[in-house]
């Protein structure tokens, strides 16, 4: 049954892979050891009237929510006439149209997470703040590819925060005793992969129950082939008709790449979300784990006080060994509604978190950040992440000319509708891919 759902799964994938909701000024990094978080500077008292910031967000991580909570509490010390209320979404088309609802019934959020490229809606109607001209986010070092995300029509519209990707989390302890070296080409990571099997350990811990795992198995093929081969309106094809995703053969490629590490796979791959494959690589029960950034806070959550060491590389694609690339797009980021009553509050304290509070934010949840700031608390591989990011041996969303927006993103149940699945049987012949 686990052999038949993961075939599933391969056909689900394609059209639920390359979408979601960035290159650091490597003039701007700093080594920062900060032991307090900062308050933001008090320069306007202009009005003492209580207030009310309401946030709609998707960070349903614990690590995310406390790290909230903390600057929250930060920036009410310096205007504690503003109360915070957080309103939080799983992520999906169920966020969207929960947002739009409120907005519509005349609930006026102040700041809305999400990628403004998804909520042309909204902008279009006046609901999202225009940011062209805020001098914080002009002098903050960003990257084209960070602006771009946030930009609609030559328009900024949002704070990006912080950046993710992702790529294979490994057991540290695992590879050492058994001599294996960190693989650079395709071929030699399915070899690893059968040495660990033959010394009887699981080369890999799966969550397929969290659909965005199969999603981002092929955007790491995906994403480097459509850049390298000029198609930066990928996306946008796609999303109009002009192209369907079948007509590009990297995709093809990715599902296959994909497949070649599925036979490894655990019986418990399908059943297991993110925070039981979480559980499982803490424990010791797998070698490795393809896993986004996102879950780092939560993944040291499980490791605890026990002595174990994991790190990350990026996933080879391919024989050439540049040919990997590491994915990027900004994962927190926040748009403001100026027609809400504490906009010039929502806008201070984004203004604080991209700036005194942003090293306080990147060492809670281990999330690098857009701007380059760096810090001796945060995990060595989260550091070399951002190196990366900051050598531009990566496949960032942001060059792209449109993102995906959700209604190619997901169906019901992670995408398993019947059209998804009958046309990536009919295009990809997925008997062949049986394992």
């Amino acid at each position: 049954m686990v052999k038949k759902l993961l075939v599933v799964f391969i056909a689900f994938a394609l059209l639920f892979s390359l979408a979601a909701c960035n290159a650091p000024n490597t003039g701007s990094n700093t080594n920062n050891n900060t032991s307090n978080t900062p308050a933001p500077a008090n320069t306007d008292k202009s009005s003492d009237k209580p207030v009310t910031v309401t946030m709609y967000h998707t960070m349903v991580q614990e690590v995310k929510q406390k790290g909230l909570k903390v600057l929250q509490d930060e920036f009410t010390k310096q205007y504690p006439n503003v109360t915070f209320k957080n309103v939080v979404y799983n992520q999906g088309t169920d966020y969207f149209q929960q947002l739009q609802t409120a907005l519509a019934s005349g609930d006026q959020p102040e700041i809305m997470m999400g990628n403004p490229g998804l909520y042309t809606d909204l902008i279009n109607n006046g609901f999202v703040m225009d940011l062209s001209n805020n001098s914080v986010l002009k002098n903050l070092g960003l990257s084209k590819g960070d602006l771009s995300e946030m930009t609609v029509d030559g328009k900024l519209y949002a704070f990006p925060i912080d950046f993710k990707t992702w790529g294979v989390f490994y057991n540290v302890k695992m590879f050492r005793d058994l001599n294996l070296k960190v693989p650079t080409t395709h071929s030699e990571m399915l070899k690893v992969c059968q040495t660990l099997a033959d010394a009887g350990i699981d080369p890999w811990i799966d969550a397929y129950g969290d659909g965005v795992y199969g999603d981002i198995q092929v955007r790491a093929t995906v994403w480097p082939r459509a850049l390298a081969a000029g198609d930066v309106d990928f996306f946008e094809k796609v999303m109009s008709g002009e192209k369907t995703v079948y007509d590009y053969d990297y995709v093809r490629e990715g599902i296959s790449v994909w497949k070649d590490r599925m036979q490894w796979h655990r019986n418990d791959a399908i059943s297991n979300g993110q925070d039981q494959s979480l559980e499982l690589f803490a424990a010791g029960a797998g070698a490795m784990m393809f896993q986004g950034t996102w879950a780092v806070g939560d993944l040291l959550s499980y490791i605890g006080d026990k002595d174990f060491e994991f790190d990350f590389f990026v996933v080879p694609i391919d024989e050439n060994p540049n040919s990997q690339k590491l994915n990027i797009m900004v994962d927190q980021c926040f748009m403001i509604n100026p027609k809400s009553d504490a906009a010039d509050q929502a806008l201070k304290f984004l203004e604080y978190w991209i700036t005194d509070g942003a090293l306080t934010w990147s060492e809670m949840t281990n999330m690098p950040l857009c701007s380059g700031k760096s810090s001796d608390k945060l995990l060595p591989m989260v550091k070399t992440i951002a190196s990366i990011k900051a050598s531009g041996n990566i496949a960032h969303y942001g060059d792209f000319t449109k993102p995906f927006n959700t209604e190619f993103t997901a169906c019901k149940s992670y995408g398993l509708c019947p059209q998804t699945l009958n046309g990536a049987r009919r295009h990809f012949s997925i008997p062949h891919y049986r394992i």
